[in-house]
């Protein structure tokens, strides 16, 4: 796991040297290249799928998911609330409308972690705040949520907690309809709009 971290931030490096060697938009305002790069080797932009999840299941208002895989891959399955939005419309005009919202933690994913990534680094260069990635995005999400794996060897507290959570969650998401009762608190902080009816996608294509 670490191999397969050390090996995408130092991709990420060479994307965000592209990045700062690219000619400068008059029209928008960059961050320094160093912040982009130190930002680069950072983990703070990463919010695991639990943390989101749960965000979801509390109705948390300050959360805004950007799903940036194609628009038939999101037709298909979207988390509720997300919002469709082609990495080539990130810098759009209403792409920077609603990356743009004051209050909200955008959080970007696709299946992996790739796509989101190279979509952080154009949001970031242009100062787009309270910017995040779902760690693993919906590759992740489904083996995590979705496929709760049951407990190996003796549990702590700590994993019951997790696995009773992730258990309420798949209830939630594809149970009987019936909103599971969560009381366990593994996750840290904060709430968004359940919609569980498939969003429209907003925009066309993807990467």
């Amino acid at each position: 796991m670490e191999r397969k971290y050390t090996i995408l931030t130092i991709l990420l490096v060479v994307l965000a040297l592209g990045l700062v060697v690219l000619p400068k938009n008059k029209e928008r305002k960059e961050i320094d290249p160093k912040v982009l790069l130190d930002g680069v080797v950072e983990r703070s932009r990463y919010l695991s799928v639990d943390q989101v999840t749960h965000r979801i299941i509390e109705n948390d208002p300050t959360l805004l998911l950007v799903d940036v895989r194609p628009a038939d891959q999101f037709k298909t399955f979207a988390l509720p609330g997300a919002i469709n939005l082609h990495p080539d419309s990130l810098l759009s005009q209403s792409g920077t409308d609603l990356l743009g919202q004051p209050g909200k933690d955008k959080v970007l994913y696709g299946n992996s972690d790739l796509i989101a990534e190279k979509a952080w680094l154009v949001c970031t260069r242009y100062s787009v705040n309270r910017l995040y990635i779902m760690k693993g995005g919906m590759n992740e999400w489904f083996n995590t949520i979705i496929k709760v794996k049951p407990a190996t060897g003796t549990p702590s507290t700590t994993d019951l907690d997790l696995i009773s959570f992730r258990n309420a969650a798949r209830q939630f998401f594809v149970g009987d309809g019936e909103p599971a009762t969560v009381t366990t608190t593994p996750i840290q902080k904060e709430k968004v709009p359940v919609i569980r009816k498939a969003p429209s996608a907003s925009t066309g294509g993807g990467c």
